[in-house]
C-alpha cells in the first residue's frame, strides 16, 4: 500500500498575532490560528469522508491525521485527490474566516507504507515541499490593495472594510477585514482560553469569561508595564528529525505514526499542564504580610466576572509558548513555567520514558521575557522575546538540552528593541558584559568549566533581594541615590564599579552585600573564558518585577 503525507501551516503567526496593539485582535487572532488543527480540520474531514474521526488507521480509512498541534497538521492519505480536498477545504475556510491569516498545504509523493525510515522520509519531503510553496506564494498583505478613496484602518493599518463602533458612545472607527476577523473571534476565543488554562471545565463559563474580558481590559488600558513571555522547548527539532532513530532502525510504519503522535500530544499535554500548574502557584504565592504578590485584576465591567489574573495564553501549542501578562508577574511567571515544563515532560511516558529508553537527554526549555510600557509596539516586544530566547538557548551548549534557562529585558526607551544593540550598549570597551544572562533555573547539572556560576536564577533573585533590604526601621539599606552611583559606575569601567562598591559596602557596615552583589569577595565582576561579567545590572532592572520576599501559600493561606 502507498500513501501521501499531507502538511498543513500556517506562517507568520506573530506577526499576525502582534500587528495589532489591541489585546483584543491579539487574542482573537490566536484562536483563528488554532481552528486549523481544531474545528476546521474536524469539518474538513467531515466534508471530504464523512468522518471526523482523526486517528482511525490509514490501512482501513482514507486519512489519518499524525500530527495536530500550533496551526499545523500532518496527516496520510491513500489517494492524492483525498489530499487535495483536505487542503482546500482548511485553507478556504481560513479565507474566509480568518482574513489575512496565511494557510498553505500540500500534498506529497507516495511512499511505501511498510517500514518507519521510508515514511519519515516521505513525510520529511513534504515538509520541505510546504516551506518552499509557502515562500513563493504572495504573501496576505497583497490581498489588500488599498484604492486612493478608501479609509485606513486604525489597527492595522490595511484598506478599511467598515466602520464599528467599539464601545459605547465611541465613534465609528475604519476597521480591515482582518482586523474585524479578530474581533469577532474575541468572544469564542475567551472561551477556549477558560478551558486551557483550567479556569472552567466548560467554553460557555459566563463568569470566567467574563474574567478573562476584564483581564484583557486590565492589559489593555490599566496596566503599566505590559510583559510578552516567549518559551520554546529545547532540542525537540532534532528529536523529530531524529525519531526513526530513536524508536529503533526495526519499526514498522505503524509503530512510528503511534509514537509521533504520542510525542506529539505528550508535549502538548505537557505545556498545558505546566501553565496550569503555574497559574495555581502565582495565585497561592503571598508576600511575608499575607497579601498576595500578584493581585487578580480589579472588576471594572462585570461585576458578576470571576477574578483572574492579568495573564493571557496566546501561542499555546507544541512545545510553544506566548504569553501576554502585567509585567509584575512575568518574570516569576516564566521562571515557574520552565521548571513545571521540565518536570511534566519528565513525568510523561509518552515523553520522558521515550526519550530515556531512547538513551536521549529529558526535555528542557528556555525563554524569553520582554517588558514594555502598555503602549509599546507590541510586534516590537514579540520580535524581542523571542531574540531573548534565542539567547536563553546558548544553555544547550553549556549545560544541555535537558536544561532550563531564561532571558529578560525591560525596556525603559520608546526605540526599536534590538537585542544586539542592547546587548552592546552593556558590553564595555574591554569586552567586560554588564550582563549576566540567560539565567539557569533548576538544576544545572554537570557544570565543569564553570559556565552557571553566580548565573543562576537563584543568583538573580539574591542581588535583587539584597538591593531591597530593608533595615529596623523599614528604611531601605541601599539608598536610590546609592543605586544610582552605583550603577553610573559599571559603566565607567571594572575599576570604578569597585571602587564605588568597596566604599558602599563599607558605609553599609560590611553587610553580606559584597557576597550576595558580587563574586563573593570584593569585586562586583567575575571572570569565565578571559571575560569579565556581573550581574548587579540585571538585578537593578529586575527590581520592582520579582517580588523576593513571597512565597507558596498552602490553600487554606490562600482562601483566607
Amino acid at each position: 500500500m502507498k500513501v501521501h503525507a499531507v502538511v498543513i501551516g500556517t506562517f507568520g503567526n506573530q506577526r499576525y498575532i502582534f500587528s495589532s496593539n489591541k489585546r483584543r485582535e491579539n487574542v482573537g487572532a490566536s484562536y483563528l490560528i488554532t481552528r486549523v488543527e481544531d474545528a476546521w480540520l474536524d469539518e474538513a474531514l467531515m466534508e471530504v469522508v464523512g468522518s471526523a474521526d482523526r486517528h482511525r488507521s490509514i490501512e482501513g480509512h482514507p486519512v489519518e491525521v499524525v500530527t495536530a498541534n500550533a496551526g499545523g497538521v500532518t496527516a496520510l492519505v491513500r489517494d492524492r485527490e483525498v489530499g487535495r480536498r483536505l487542503v482546500t477545504a482548511i485553507t478556504l475556510r481560513a479565507l474566509r474566516e480568518a482574513s489575512g491569516l496565511d494557510v498553505c498545504g500540500v500534498v506529497g509523493d507516495p511512499v511505501e507504507w511498510a517500514d518507519a525510515g521510508g515514511l519519515a522520509e516521505g513525510i520529511g519531503r513534504t515538509r520541505e515541499l510546504l516551506s518552499r510553496v509557502a515562500m513563493t506564494r504572495p504573501g496576505p498583505q497583497l490581498r489588500f490593495a488599498g484604492v486612493p478613496v478608501a479609509a485606513r484602518c486604525g489597527s492595522s493599518g490595511l484598506p478599511a472594510q467598515k466602520p464599528v463602533v467599539l464601545a459605547e458612545g465611541a465613534n465609528p472607527e475604519p476597521r480591515s477585514a482582518p482586523s474585524m476577523a479578530k474581533l469577532d473571534a474575541f468572544e469564542d476565543a475567551l472561551g477556549r482560553l477558560a478551558v486551557k488554562m483550567g479556569l472552567a471545565a466548560t467554553e460557555k463559563d459566563k463568569a470566567v469569561r467574563a474574567g478573562l474580558r476584564e483581564a484583557v481590559d486590565h492589559l489593555a488600558e490599566r496596566a503599566d508595564w505590559v510583559a510578552v513571555v516567549h518559551a520554546d522547548g529545547n532540542g525537540l527539532g532534532k528529536v523529530f528529525q531524529n525519531f526513526t532513530r530513536i524508536i529503533g532502525s526495526e519499526a514498522t510504519a505503524r509503530s512510528y505514526v503511534d509514537s509521533l503522535r504520542g510525542l506529539s500530544t505528550g508535549v502538548d499535554d505537557c505545556a498545558v499542564k505546566a501553565v496550569r500548574i503555574t497559574l495555581d502557584k502565582l495565585k497561592r504565592t503571598i508576600r511575608q504580610d499575607g497579601k498576595p504578590a500578584f493581585p487578580l485584576v480589579e472588576k471594572r465591567n462585570d461585576q458578576s466576572a470571576k477574578e483572574q489574573l492579568p495573564l493571557l495564553p496566546l501561542v499555546l501549542g507544541g512545545d510553544d509558548l506566548t504569553v501576554v501578562c502585567d509585567g509584575a508577574m512575568a518574570l516569576s511567571f516564566a521562571e515557574r513555567y520552565l521548571r513545571a515544563f521540565a518536570d511534566c515532560a519528565k513525568a510523561d511516558p509518552r515523553v520522558g520514558d521515550l526519550l530515556r529508553e531512547a538513551g536521549q537527554p529529558e526535555l528542557g526549555a528556555c525563554a524569553g521575557v520582554a517588558i514594555v510600557k502598555r503602549h509599546y509596539p507590541f510586534h516590537s516586544a514579540a520580535e524581542l522575546a523571542e531574540g531573548l530566547t534565542k539567547e536563553a538557548k546558548s544553555v544547550k551548549k553549556q549545560l544541555g538540552p535537558n536544561r532550563c534557562a531564561l532571558s529578560f529585558h525591560a525596556l525603559y526607551e520608546s526605540a526599536f528593541a534590538n537585542l544586539a544593540r542592547l546587548r552592546t550598549e552593556t558590553t564595555l570597551p574591554d569586552g567586560t558584559r554588564l550582563t549576566a544572562q540567560p539565567y539557569v533555573v533548576g538544576e544545572a547539572g554537570e557544570d565543569p568549566g564553570g559556565w552557571s556560576r553566580h548565573r543562576h536564577w537563584d543568583d538573580l533573585c539574591a542581588r535583587v533581594q539584597e538591593l531591597t533590604r530593608t533595615n529596623e526601621e523599614g528604611e531601605q539599606v541601599l539608598a536610590a541615590g546609592q543605586a544610582h552611583d552605583l550603577r553610573a559606575g559599571l559603566f565607567l569601567g571594572k575599576d570604578v564599579a569597585d571602587a564605588r562598591f568597596s566604599m558602599l559596602t563599607m558605609r553599609m557596615g560590611n553587610q553580606p552585600a559584597a557576597k550576595t552583589l558580587g563574586d563573593g569577595d570584593s569585586s562586583l565582576f567575575w571572570s569565565h573564558d578571559g571575560e569579565h561579567r556581573t550581574g548587579l545590572l540585571d538585578a537593578m532592572d529586575a527590581v520592582g518585577f520579582l517580588p523576593t520576599d513571597a512565597r507558596i501559600a498552602d490553600d487554606e493561606e490562600a482562601r483566607a
